[in-house]
């Protein structure tokens, strides 16, 4: 039978007394004071068709404290329990045995009540005390805070079981789970989690030479109003990409780009000497090395900083922190962009008849194209038309060159489709029917 994990409410004015009894291995629930209230008696009373009374109606409400109820409680059975030993924090509790009921006079009443006993082992840390949990504590998964608004007495989160087991587990090794995670810190804890996946991202889709389209990419965004030419490859000359960029006077600027993917410490010298070859061949301005790697060695950085003084340049190192950073920061400045631009000029356009081409719209999808890897070397000839048909509906029309062979069209197609619905994620987007046979892709975008 597979574990199951539950939340159970205990008496908040009783915090005291109900955590000593968890110490001595009791878990006490009230609602019951008088013998009749034993829910096994009161078991046998429904599977005989005997109708309860409105107390005993009541107090059967705690049924699942038996373990012979399909789901009662059974041992292995992980608890939390909110607002012990005081509010805003958490007790962990293992169930180890059955039920029993013997009610007890607690401090301060003068009858007896939490007649219902249900035998557990608290979770407790490495030196054997109880472990606390706050619920804004970094090892708290935000479903268990969410789940604890919910106002019954019991109800299962065995959806949550790996979040709890995950704080079984720190309890248990003895990690601080009774500290609140500062805002700040619960910010930067986001922020690592975005940077680690944009990591991992690059690393699963830009391999090799891919990697060149990515910084091209970002180099296009940093330099707005520059342009970026690829020159990896055979003939290179020293630089993979050359950035081309103005000054407010108009003065042009050469800056060759060298992208490397390294692992932990960056310490070749191939690309120093790859940016000396690029000011004497293409007479650069400056040069920009970009490391996949972590750091780079100090050895590199003196020999970097010798190479400054001897060719009079400055050569800026972009280690792979920074390069998500100016990842994170640019390009998704630019995506934010297009997509806010693109429905904008959409609503703002007029129904026509026909498609047509060399308009706001087509220019700003054009621009996107541009930044596909696979439309790189068929961008010249392709050409974009729009259409307004009304009610929402646009016809994005893309004309791909006919030089190109239909094995590759098709994929290009599906990569122009998923380019459109990134741009404008709130329209309804699909495929719609070619007017030539693989030369054409049509789009339909209907806007909300």
């Amino acid at each position: 039978m597979p574990r199951r994990y539950l939340v159970i409410r205990t008496d908040r004015t009783q915090r005291a007394f109900l955590t000593r009894e968890l110490e001595q291995g009791r878990l006490r629930q009230g609602f019951g004071w008088r013998r009749e209230h034993d829910l096994r008696l009161l078991r046998d009373q429904v599977r005989a068709g005997k109708k309860l009374t409105e107390e005993e109606a009541s107090v059967w409400r705690n049924r699942r404290l038996l373990d012979t109820e399909p789901d009662g409680l059974k041992p292995g059975n992980v608890l939390i329990l909110p607002n012990l030993p005081e509010p805003g924090r958490w007790v962990l509790a293992r169930v180890k045995g059955g039920y029993d009921f013997a009610p007890i006079v607690a401090p301060g009443r003068e009858g007896p009540d939490y007649g219902h006993i249900v035998a557990v082992d608290p979770i407790r840390t490495p030196g054997g005390k109880i472990g606390s949990i706050d619920a804004e504590n970094t090892h708290v998964d935000a479903e268990l805070r969410a789940t604890m608004r919910n106002l019954s007495r019991m109800w299962s989160i065995d959806a949550l079981g790996t979040a709890v087991e995950a704080l079984v587990h720190a309890i248990e090794s003895g990690k601080d789970t009774w500290t609140p995670e500062p805002e700040t810190q619960k910010a930067e804890g986001f922020f690592t989690a975005v940077r680690d996946a944009a990591w991992k991202h690059i690393q699963t889709k830009y391999k090799g030479a891919e990697l060149e389209h990515l910084v091209h990419h970002l180099f296009v965004c940093i330099y707005e109003g520059g342009r970026v030419e690829q020159w990896g490859g055979a003939g290179e000359r020293g630089t993979d990409l050359i950035v081309y960029t103005r000054d407010p006077l108009g003065i042009e600027y050469k800056v060759a780009v060298q992208i490397k993917q390294n692992d932990g410490l960056h310490d070749d010298e191939r690309a120093l000497r790859q940016i000396e070859q690029a000011k004497e061949l293409h007479k650069i301005d400056a040069g920009v090395i970009v490391t996949t790697a972590e750091v780079t060695s100090g050895a590199f950085e003196e020999k970097c900083a010798a190479l400054e003084g001897r060719l009079g340049i400055d050569i800026r190192v972009i280690a792979r922190g920074e390069l998500i950073e100016l990842v994170m920061k640019y390009l998704g400045k630019a995506q934010m962009t297009v997509r806010e631009a693109l429905s904008d000029l959409l609503r703002a356009s007029t129904e026509t008849p026909e498609p047509r081409e060399h308009t706001p719209v087509t220019d700003r999808v054009y621009d996107e194209l541009q930044r596909l890897p696979e439309l790189e070397r068929q961008i010249a000839g392709t050409k974009v038309a729009h259409q307004n048909r009304g009610g929402g509906v646009h016809l994005i029309r893309i004309e791909l060159p006919q030089e190109m062979l239909s094995a590759v069209v098709e994929p290009i197609a599906q990569s122009i489709v998923s380019c459109l619905r990134r741009m404008v994620p709130s329209a309804k987007c699909q495929r719609g029917k070619s007017g030539t046979k693989w030369m054409v892709v049509d789009t339909l975008l209907e806007l909300a």
